[in-house]
């Protein structure tokens, strides 16, 4: 995998391969964001799916949908 570096000073841009070490620290993070990106995803899911249940609930209470909207908001 490469990786580069930009000089300031010179204004130069290398690249080079990534050591075994700064491969290995890449895709440990790339893993960890991947993890935390899924959870964010199933936590608006939940929110979501639990919202649909709530208003079906308040519905069947005799609730209309702007006094839920209201209740919600």
């Amino acid at each position: 995998m490469k990786t580069g570096t930009f000089d300031v000073a010179t204004g130069q841009f290398t690249n080079r391969d990534m050591t075994e070490v700064e491969e290995k620290d890449f895709n440990d993070c790339t893993a960890v964001c991947a993890a935390q990106h899924k959870e964010i995803e199933d936590a608006i899911t939940k929110k979501e799916t639990d919202q649909a249940a709530a208003t079906v609930k308040l519905k069947a209470l005799g609730l209309t949908d702007d006094e839920i909207i209201a209740l919600i908001n």
